[in-house]
């Protein structure tokens, strides 16, 4: 056939008027537009295995969240305090010692003090050459009983806050051990 004479199935576009266009436009969307979706009772969600939904399970999660810090934060108290009191040990320890050692000092240096007047005195009564023999041997021997003494002053003073620490140092060691054991709950 000719291509005269076949008869358009549709009109053209510029052979269409305004209202059939419209027409055309509205019974297209009618067809094609998407039904919406009816509402259901969880919002939509599938069910869940375990039949919680999803507010409870959030609402589980918070209380799993809130009991670890609940214990983490009772682990931090514990290691905090137990330290605190370490160190309240630690410095009732020091105070003690610290009184002993002073006593300790003040009795070195009495002693040293009567040790080098007496070695004054002892100096001006020197007449030979035997007495200064007599004297320089005495005189060493008070040397080496005052350096003997002040010696274990300070000697004691080292044990004594070695000994006054120890404490701390015991649950300094055992403070990071215990944290981690509590993060790792």
């Amino acid at each position: 056939m000719p291509a005269d004479t076949i008869a358009p199935s549709r009109p053209a576009p510029s052979q269409t008027t305004a209202p059939d266009a419209v027409a055309a436009q509205a019974a297209a969307s009618q067809t094609t537009a998407p039904q919406k979706p009816r509402p259901q009772p969880n919002g939509g969600a599938r069910p869940r295995p375990d039949g919680l939904d999803r507010s409870e399970e959030g609402a589980a999660t918070f209380v799993q969240a809130s009991d670890g810090l609940k214990r983490i934060s009772a682990a931090c108290m514990t290691v905090g305090s137990d330290n605190m009191a370490a160190l309240t040990e630690a410095g009732a320890l020091a105070g003690r010692l610290m009184t002993d050692m002073t006593k300790s000092y003040i009795d070195a240096v009495s002693y040293a003090a009567v040790t080098y007047a007496g070695l004054g005195r002892d100096c001006l009564t020197c007449r030979t050459p035997a007495d200064v023999v007599e004297f320089q041997k005495k005189a060493l021997e008070g040397f080496t009983e005052t350096y003997e003494a002040s010696s274990k002053v300070y000697s004691n003073l080292f044990e004594a806050f070695s000994t006054a620490f120890e404490p701390l140092m015991a649950r300094a060691a055992d403070g990071p051990e215990r944290m981690f054991r509590a993060f790792a709950d």
